[in-house]
């Protein structure tokens, strides 16, 4: 059985109240489909309102924005273009020596991850409070908002290349960009510039810690509740021994913060061995490594708790690695979090 932290989040929970509140108006107004169990989530059918999610244009705006705001704190740059033009935005904060890097969005129809890292980077880029001061004396964040633009302005999976051939391509639509991480592969001769932007990013920075966010399908647990989050570690077979128990170490330190949450029912993702899938490309390359798959669905009930949800599992990982409690988890305990249930809806993962 997995034990809870060992010492409280304090400044963590000093600085989430706000931020909760924030998450709850972000929520996009959808009409609930009628679901076993007791969803919601999108179908296929299922008209889905967008207004209140970030465009291309207003997430380009918002970040500028508050690069302005935090006088400097926060520095916005582009690492790459899409194939229609669009930047592919990069935030960083702190100036401390662990380094972190979060990627959002590589799938244009998983959402959430990319609205819970804005209001991680307002949160540390403004406040004032002691315990952010010190938090980004100790780490520095990276945080590539929204990996895939093209495919989030369809809201597509994958990017858009219509001419796209090979593996992971669907024709006439694009490349599966989550799939095309393989360190061997240099980035120039990366078929997808997005994938190549990332792992330019990753050769020249180095991350410490690098975690991945996507959305799965909705899944139940053994009692019927349904999956709120699943999470796992790299699990190619050459990955270090060492650079695994740093990832099973950051999967425990979230589902610590997400049990302990509260309504958060988190399993472990059944995730294979590709090297071109990120969690296990940034394995291979030395950086402690997981993959967190939230609940597929952006209904009114659902949007803002698994935002929240996405919040507070960035700001866990930071806090841990920011004060040294990431370092003294047992790896092993990650081998004890539960295996994802079963399918209710049958759509496409990781």
């Amino acid at each position: 059985m997995l034990r809870p932290r060992r010492r409280p989040l304090a400044g963590l929970a000093l600085g989430l109240g706000a931020t909760l509140a924030l998450t709850l108006s972000a929520a996009p107004a959808v009409a609930e489909p009628g679901t076993v169990p007791n969803g919601p989530w999108v179908e296929d059918s299922q008209h889905v309102s967008l207004e209140r999610l970030h465009t291309y244009a207003e997430l380009t705006d918002a970040l500028h924005r508050l690069e302005e705001r935090s006088r400097g704190r926060v520095d916005v740059s582009s690492i790459g273009t899409t194939n229609e033009g669009r930047d592919i935005w990069y935030a960083q904060v702190g100036t401390g020596a662990t380094k972190l890097l979060y990627i959002t969005q590589q799938h244009g129809n998983e959402p959430l991850g990319t609205e819970a890292a804005l209001r991680v980077l307002q949160q540390l880029g403004t406040s004032q409070a002691s315990w952010v001061r010190d938090l980004l004396g100790e780490i520095t964040l990276g945080v590539v908002v929204r990996a895939n633009p093209d495919g989030t302005e369809r809201y597509q999976r994958q990017n858009v290349d219509p001419g796209c051939s090979g593996a992971f391509c669907r024709p006439g639509v694009g490349y599966d960009i989550n799939r095309h991480h393989d360190p061997a592969i240099d980035p120039a001769d990366n078929p997808v510039p997005e994938a190549a932007a990332i792992q330019t990013l990753v050769r020249e920075w180095q991350p410490d810690i690098t975690v991945d966010y996507h959305h799965q399908g909705s899944y139940v647990a053994d009692d019927g509740s349904l999956i709120t989050t699943s999470i796992l570690w790299p699990t190619n077979p050459d990955v270090a021994p060492a650079v695994v128990d740093a990832s099973k170490q950051v999967a425990v330190t979230v589902f610590d913060a997400l049990s302990a949450y509260g309504h958060g029912e988190v399993s472990q993702y059944p995730g294979d061995d590709l090297a071109g899938i990120a969690r296990n490309s940034f394995g291979l390359q030395g950086s402690a490594s997981l993959l967190v798959e939230l609940r597929g669905g952006i209904g009114q009930k659902s949007a803002g708790y698994l935002i929240r949800q996405a919040y507070l599992a960035m700001m866990a990982v930071a806090q841990a690695a920011a004060d040294g409690t990431l370092a003294d988890i047992d790896p092993s305990l990650a081998d004890a979090i539960p295996p994802r249930g079963p399918s209710v809806d049958g759509d496409e993962d990781e």
